[in-house]
């Protein structure tokens, strides 16, 4: 199964928690500050070495669950 890894600095971080929680879907919480800005600035998780990204937590869910189904 694949590691998902949610940046500290990531936009609505708690949100992200709470819905990879409530979905009992396993992450790793990192702080890569010094390495990019890519995660400020939108709702994003990284998967092994691919970045999911999306406009709002929701869609971001469904991408995961999508991808996890498919």
């Amino acid at each position: 199964m694949s590691k998902f890894v949610v940046c500290k600095n990531t936009k609505k971080h708690a949100e992200v928690i709470q819905a990879l929680t409530n979905q009992k879907i396993d992450f790793e919480i990192v702080d890569c500050t010094k390495k990019c800005f890519k995660c400020r600035t939108s709702v994003m998780i990284k998967q092994d070495d691919n970045y999911i990204s999306a406009s709002t937590v929701e869609k971001l869910l469904t991408k995961i669950i999508n991808q996890q189904a498919g």
